[in-house]
């Protein structure tokens, strides 16, 4: 994308540091490692913000600020996370970035910290969401939510966060798919799938910040489908109209007029539209071109991952049960002769 003139913004909902939530003696070498590679791969590709989830504080607040310190160029981001001893937020709540004309105030949140992590304190992401997005709104023009969080969570984020304009979230291996109904106007809420095998694209055209967005990749999508339904229904014969074919056939024909309806409002919606919004959720396959100094690094970090990881101990073999023929006998009692 920067090779074709292009400054894209990117962003880390969470949950990307470590592959088990099961960090041990055996593993902590290697999923360090793991993580250290994908923040070496981070400050080569570049991160406008990163948010702190559940997964990102499993080797401890310390490892992760030593992460912080190394890795500068990646800016780590959360608003609900305190330090217990000082009641401070532990890592900047939110960052602004700059977009030629545009101000991006992108706002960390995370609901799935480890019971275990006794030396924080983790405050009511919705109610902490809202307060900086209060301080925020009036001083940008898009407000972003990276929010770590349970699926069932996901539903009511629009509703919880009303003011927001995108929300992305992690902490389920849910996928956003473009015919998903999305809030006229926004938030727009995405899920990007598990183990980073997807990429979400958000490509956004703003021409007037008083106006909504509007998902045309949505409408689109949906102008498409019902094309396509209205073209099978004419397949039965090309020649005729729609309401020949199916004359008396009252459940086909109204059926029909819904169609028509749909696509008047979604040609209507996409006329309309200032502020336009396309959403694209890429597979990371083989038909992307691997860059070879990234490929490179990956190709060693996976082996080198294998090299660090201990072997679990072996648990000691149970004895293996004696067939039938090799069980003991138990001795059968003495007869005892009755007395005459």
């Amino acid at each position: 994308m920067r090779e074709k003139g292009e400054n894209p913004l990117i962003l880390d909902a969470g949950d990307m540091f470590f592959s088990t939530t099961s960090i041990n003696t055996n593993n902590l070498k290697s999923e360090k490692h793991r993580c250290e590679t994908m923040l070496s791969g981070y400050e080569k590709i570049g991160c406008d913000g990163f948010n702190i989830g559940k997964y990102e504080l499993l080797a401890g607040i310390s490892y992760l600020k030593k992460m912080e310190k190394i890795y500068t160029n990646v800016p780590f981001i959360s608003a609900n996370i305190r330090d217990k001893k000082t009641n401070k937020l532990i890592f900047s709540p939110y960052k602004i970035i700059q977009r030629e004309n545009l101000s991006i105030g992108v706002i960390g949140l995370a609901n799935m910290v480890p019971d275990t992590m006794k030396s924080i304190i983790v405050d009511d992401y919705v109610k902490s969401g809202n307060e900086f997005i209060n301080k925020l709104k009036n001083d940008v023009d898009i407000i972003v939510m990276l929010v770590n969080s349970e699926r069932n969570t996901h539903t009511s984020m629009p509703k919880n966060f009303e003011d927001a304009d995108f929300i992305f979230v992690s902490g389920s291996t849910h996928r956003t798919s473009p015919s998903v109904p999305q809030n006229n106007g926004g938030p727009f809420v995405y899920s990007n799938g598990k183990q980073g095998k997807y990429l979400t694209v958000i490509d956004l055209e703003l021409k007037n910040s008083s106006s909504p967005i509007i998902d045309v990749s949505a409408h689109e999508q949906k102008i498409r489908q019902l094309n396509n339904r209205l073209k099978r229904l004419q397949r039965k014969d090309p020649n005729k109209s729609l309401e020949d074919i199916y004359d008396g056939q009252e459940n086909i024909l109204n059926l029909i007029n819904r169609y028509r309806n749909d696509l008047k409002k979604a040609d209507s919606t996409l006329a309309k539209a200032t502020n336009r919004m396309k959403f694209g959720s890429l597979a990371l396959n083989k038909s992307f071109k691997d860059d070879p100094a990234i490929l490179a690094m990956v190709d060693t970090a996976i082996e080198t991952c294998s090299t660090l990881k201990l072997k679990s101990p072996k648990s000691p073999k149970r004895p293996k049960n004696r067939n039938k023929n090799n069980r003991l006998k138990r001795p059968k009692p003495p007869k005892v002769k009755s007395r005459p």
